[in-house]
């Protein structure tokens, strides 16, 4: 009898049997081959596949939903009414929470508080030290207690009563105090939702919805102009700037108990989910190979990751995106009002941008999943920005403004180069498998990012006010780095393609089909599995 006969023997008594990684697969001149020890190695689905005490009912069921388009059609709608809502309003309230300094800065929170010199700048770095400092730790503390909606909603609410503790304060120390805190546990956010959206959806389908939720970031660039707007006309004897904080922080706070609540850590642990549609929702993003999640950190996982060539690819991607982020999301008020715009003017005027940047990350994240191509759209996202700072150059040379009107339309155009930071967590989660080198890899990204948010918020000097001509440089230099580094990363994941294919074709169809399965669900990482494919 041959292997893939035996194999459809034992599924008629265990349906997920082909996806046990633990029993001999195949058998080569080596011996036999299996893909994984034990259930504790291997990714968490695989576990509540073979140990369901209802497994051939709930196979039958799930595969019913599959075969159906109408029922396979309404799991993911409930898939993304069930995710997407909570992921933008966590992303939304991240970044208009992190922003938020960049706000009251023209609502007399300077002033009241004494800041001097280069101490604004200091409070910005100083959010992203606290980031810094947290993010692995914080990163391996969710994998190992494997319950991500609730330790995401649990550290939203702790941001929001320190967010809420920002109208006490009346001096720089006081300041620096609760930027740092708020850091630290805002650092969990982005690792986290690029994992919920690698384990619900298929390669194909995660730029879209990656987008779905980065685009808060243009969103909270509306509503949070527009709300410190309003709040800047109110008339009483405690400052604007304190009222909004302690809004913003009770927003936070509420949102944060709802995704303890209503966030599923998983599609396994999924409670408003039957077994079915588990089964179902695990089996459709089977062909991603990089499964759900595992409770254990493996150190060989982790040490693959540091000597993964991509994975700093990445990182350097990363870091080179960040840096005219750090700038721009804390001075693009301040920048305005260099342009000639009152300071009121400059929190209504922030608003058009966050629109271009919303329907610029929104078509970004269709393109690159219809295109089935992040580096290409990446290209095409960033190259406005360039454009945008080079005309804030030529229009505002020494911080005289020649043209109100070019300086305005150049500062909406550097609201597109936000979507290649999207496009880079969309590649994380389509592009890693492994769930310890996911984290670990999610981890490294997000410090790149935050040491790219430190630099970019120097290189706006107070002393180069009204110009501030570094930080405008610093665009065009590290944005255009970016594209020779996007480039890379294509011709590089094209290679890792080639390579797996090269293995493959000295298998047989039976053996590629057997280990296929089997590595479906096997927390191996994408370099140890030749069926993974990177998408470029």
């Amino acid at each position: 009898m041959s292997t893939l006969a035996m194999s459809s023997a034992q599924e008629k008594e265990d349906p997920f049997a082909a996806l046990d990684g633990r029993k001999a697969s195949v058998i080569t001149e080596e011996g036999a081959i299996t893909t994984v020890d034990s259930l504790k190695d291997a990714d968490e689905a695989l576990s509540f596949l073979e140990n369901h005490p209802r497994a051939i009912e709930i196979a039958e069921e799930g595969a019913a939903i599959l075969e159906d388009p109408v029922q396979l059609k309404k799991l993911v709608r409930k898939i993304d009414l069930t995710i997407a809502p909570l992921l933008a309003a966590v992303y939304f309230l991240q970044f208009l929470d992190k922003t938020t300094l960049s706000y009251t800065a023209v609502m007399g929170i300077r002033t009241d508080t004494h800041l001097k010199g280069q101490d604004y700048s200091d409070l910005s770095m100083l959010f992203y030290i606290g980031f810094l400092a947290a993010e692995f730790p914080t990163q391996y503390l969710a994998q190992h207690l494997s319950r991500l909606g609730v330790y995401l909603g649990v550290n939203i609410m702790i941001w929001g009563l320190i967010l809420g503790f920002h109208a006490a304060c009346t001096t720089f120390a006081g300041l620096s105090i609760v930027r740092t805190l708020l850091g630290v546990f805002e650092s969990c956010v982005a690792p986290i939702l690029v994992l919920i959206i690698a384990m619900w959806y298929k390669k194909e389908e995660q730029g879209r919805r990656v987008s779905w939720f980065y685009v808060c970031n243009s969103l909270t660039q509306i509503f949070g102009g527009f709300l410190a707007y309003g709040v800047s006309f109110a008339n009483t004897k405690f400052a604007s700037w304190r009222i909004f904080y302690i809004a913003i922080g009770a927003l936070t706070m509420v949102v944060g108990l709802l995704v303890a609540i209503y966030l599923p850590d998983s599609p396994v642990k999924a409670k408003r989910f039957t077994d079915a549609e588990k089964v179902a929702a695990l089996m459709r993003v089977k062909d991603n190979q990089s499964g759900t999640q595992n409770s254990r950190l493996k150190r060989g996982q982790v040490f693959e990751t540091f000597k993964d060539i991509r994975v700093w690819l990445v990182c350097l991607a990363t870091l080179l995106s960040s840096i005219p982020n750090g700038g721009l999301s804390n001075f693009s008020s301040i920048l305005l009002t260099t342009f000639g715009y009152t300071s009121q003017q400059a929190l209504i005027l922030n608003t058009p941008s966050g629109a271009i940047g919303a329907c610029c990350v929104l078509l970004v994240g269709y393109l690159s999943d219809k295109w089935r191509d992040r580096s290409v759209v990446m290209l095409i996202c960033i190259l406005p920005t360039i454009l945008g700072a080079g005309l804030m150059i030529g229009l505002d040379p020494n911080g005289i403004p020649k043209n109100k009107a070019g300086l305005l339309a150049a500062s909406f155009l550097t609201g597109t180069f936000g979507a290649a930071f999207m496009l880079l967590l969309a590649w994380n989660a389509s592009n890693i498998a492994g769930h310890s080198k996911k984290v670990t890899t999610n981890a490294m990204t997000l410090v790149a990012f935050c040491l790219g948010n430190i630099l970019g918020t120097q290189t706006f000097q107070a002393k180069q006010a009204p110009g501030y001509i570094s930080g405008k440089i610093s665009i065009i230099a590290t944005l255009s780095a970016l594209c020779f580094v996007v480039v890379l990363l294509r011709l590089y994941n094209d290679w890792l393609n080639r390579k797996n294919q090269r293995a493959l074709a000295v298998k047989s169809e039976e053996e590629k089909h057997i280990l296929k399965e089997k590595m479906a669900f096997a927390d191996q990482t994408d370099r140890n599995n030749v069926f993974f494919v990177y998408t470029h």
